[in-house]
């Protein structure tokens, strides 16, 4: 898995989660901007490297939101 597929990855998860990449890099004490830098766009045609230890932050935080999502009941079973 090259770095864009490993950032998209993390979105769809994060997204899927609840989580807006926002809250995400946040929580990874990783500023947004930082993020940005690292995906390929047409504004940003060559992306800066991102290191594995904030990309590793950034994974950790998107698991906890799964983990969370995942133990919160469902709005068919509270009802």
């Amino acid at each position: 898995m090259d770095q864009q597929q490993i950032i998209a990855d993390l979105e769809t998860r994060a997204r899927a989660a609840g989580l807006t990449m926002g809250e995400a890099c946040s929580r990874a004490e990783l500023h947004p901007t930082t993020f940005s830098r690292w995906k390929q766009s047409e504004r940003n045609p060559n992306p800066v490297g991102a290191n594995l230890t904030s990309i590793n932050k950034l994974k950790a935080v998107v698991e906890a939101a799964e983990e969370a999502a995942a133990a919160a009941p469902s709005s068919a079973e509270a009802a």
